[in-house]
């Protein structure tokens, strides 16, 4: 079932999938599944120097490809359960029509983010987007539960490596940004004000992350 899902996710343009073990999570974060596929696309090396340096992009990459990796969720689901293996895509639509998601609140009963912990892949950053090793916080990322017989790793979790750094904070136009570190005990307000986050500025915070920066800067040619 791995290779399967690998397969179908990586020929759609996935750059990163990872199979978790989600049962050590709240019943009511769960939803009665005990594991969840993750997958995420990255954005253009192009695309963030663009935006960074302020040049005038023809389209938005970032919404372009959370619409991608929302439909690949809902298809992955679909593609699951006719398998014969119950599956919830966690795609905006999805949550939107089984009313998963708090519009008066912006939150969602399960983050990709706290199942991406999970994997091990990266650590939530003070911009309280989450940052992956190898492409900073530049991608889009979803996630799909099921109770399919894949295979889990159990990796350790990831500390945050933003130590001193405050660049998301002094970037951000709306002062949105509050530039604390995220923690177990930590609530979401303690870190941002996402109703002051509009993303018009251009995601700044994203794409002025020094992770970020070193993965758009890093040369695709082999040495």
């Amino acid at each position: 079932m791995n290779s399967q899902i690998e397969k179908f996710l990586f020929d759609n343009g996935a750059n990163l999938i990872r199979f978790v073990d989600i049962s050590a999570l709240s019943v009511n974060q769960r939803q009665g599944f005990l594991k969840a596929v993750l997958f995420y696309i990255a954005l253009s090396k192009e695309f963030i120097i663009s935006v960074r340096n302020g040049d005038k992009v023809e389209y938005d990459e970032f919404r372009e490809k959370e619409q991608k990796t929302d439909a690949l969720a809902d298809l992955l689901s679909e593609f699951l359960r006719h398998k014969g293996y119950n599956a919830y895509s966690q795609s905006e639509k999805s949550h939107l029509e089984n009313d998963k998601f708090d519009i008066k609140t912006q939150s969602s009963v399960l983050p990709h983010k706290t199942i991406a912990r999970l994997a091990g892949i990266g650590y939530i950053g003070r911009n309280n987007l989450f940052i992956a090793e190898e492409f900073g916080c530049a991608f889009s990322m979803c996630t799909v539960l099921t109770i399919a017989p894949v295979i889990t790793e159990n990796p350790p979790l990831v500390l945050s490596k933003c130590r001193e750094c405050d660049i998301c904070k002094r970037v951000c136009p709306t002062n949105a940004i509050l530039g604390k570190d995220w923690e177990e005990s930590t609530g979401r307000e303690d870190i941002v004000d996402v109703f002051k986050c509009t993303c018009e500025c251009g995601y700044m915070c994203m794409m002025n992350c020094p992770q970020t920066l070193k993965y758009a800067m890093k040369s695709d040619i082999a040495v």
